[in-house]
């Protein structure tokens, strides 16, 4: 069976690409859609915010005419309160035996906060307030850590796949899976993170990465081990230049197409155990946190590796840490 690589992330992302007009939105959505959007540029949001949640809010609104509600000034606080209760009971297309997972509702839910706040500002008083809803990751699912062995299968998976390929098609690709866990584990980085990183953020020399514009919009330098550093740099000079898309990006793809590099991983793994987890970009993340504060780093320290605002983002892994020692 001929495996298709990461041109089924591409199809997946035009797929994506096409939601918004697919579903056939009436033109008083259609023109808030676009206003809205505008309103976030202007607002100086990031990229990734002002594309995904005008997206986020298109669905809110094709929902909405499913309830025969086709004009903005017909939605209630009940509306937005009902469309929220919907999400948290809507199974995940991706894994049909789970619901959304927190983190996507949240972003949902702040789309949809951030729209009522637009209308306030347009003008609309009738509009439903901003609800400041949002769920607590403790009360709908628990993080999912990886040992330090389990990554290690992940690392020694990347040579299983693309076995299809000529070997100058293969290597290419997989040093893009080899680098996604080198940024997502060994330095920590968000999905976002990981796409916005440009060729001139990454210093060699000192061994850090410049991460513009992180969550929060701050920027930070973010350490890199001396065996993460030799693999991204080999990735730059050896492989980089086969890919033409992004050509400033140290990433030759959008963020769509990291989660579906784990997805590669998991589907050519022979450890079973790994093959039934869901695992996420963010679950690198919380693992290599996780495997830092067992090792002796300091909680301070940590906080600043991940670009956490304040302590109590970072508290949670004691918590974990102390779970799995009691």
């Amino acid at each position: 069976m001929q495996r298709k690589g990461l041109t089924v992330g591409r199809q997946q992302q035009q797929t994506n690409n096409k939601r918004t007009t697919t579903m056939n939105l009436n033109n008083n959505y259609t023109t808030i859609l676009s206003n809205y959007k505008t309103w976030l540029q202007t607002l100086g949001f990031s990229k990734s915010i002002v594309y995904n949640y005008p997206l986020q809010v298109s669905y809110f609104f094709y929902w909405l005419e499913q309830q025969s509600i086709n004009h903005i000034s017909g939605i209630t606080q009940k509306h937005v309160y009902t469309y929220f209760t919907y999400l948290e009971q809507r199974p995940n297309q991706r894994h049909k035996n789970k619901g959304l997972s927190v983190s996507h509702l949240n972003k949902i839910f702040d789309s949809v906060d951030k729209l009522c706040e637009f209308l306030h500002q347009i003008g609309l008083n009738t509009a439903p307030s901003p609800t400041k809803y949002r769920l607590l990751r403790e009360d709908k699912e628990s993080f999912t850590i990886l040992t330090p062995k389990e990554i290690q299968e992940l690392y020694k998976t990347v040579s299983l796949t693309f076995l299809d390929f000529s070997m100058s098609k293969r290597e290419p690709r997989q040093a893009v899976l080899k680098l996604v866990l080198d940024l997502c584990y060994g330095c920590g980085l968000r999905r976002q993170e990981v796409t916005n990183l440009y060729l001139k953020d990454v210093d060699f020399d000192r061994k850090v990465l410049h991460v513009r514009q992180g969550k929060g919009y701050k920027d930070r330098y973010v350490p890199m081990s001396k065996t993460v550093c030799k693999s991204v740099e080999f990735f730059v000079y050896q492989h980089r230049s086969f890919f033409t898309r992004r050509p400033q990006m140290l990433f030759p793809y959008t963020s769509y197409y990291i989660p579906y590099c784990i997805d590669i991983l998991l589907r050519e793994t022979t450890n079973t155990e790994l093959k039934e987890k869901r695992i996420t970009p963010h679950t690198l993340r919380h693992s290599i946190a996780t495997h830092l504060l067992q090792n002796g780093m300091n909680i301070e320290n940590i906080s600043r590796f991940l670009g956490h605002n304040t302590l109590e983002s970072t508290q949670v892994y004691t918590h974990i840490v102390n779970e799995r020692n009691t």
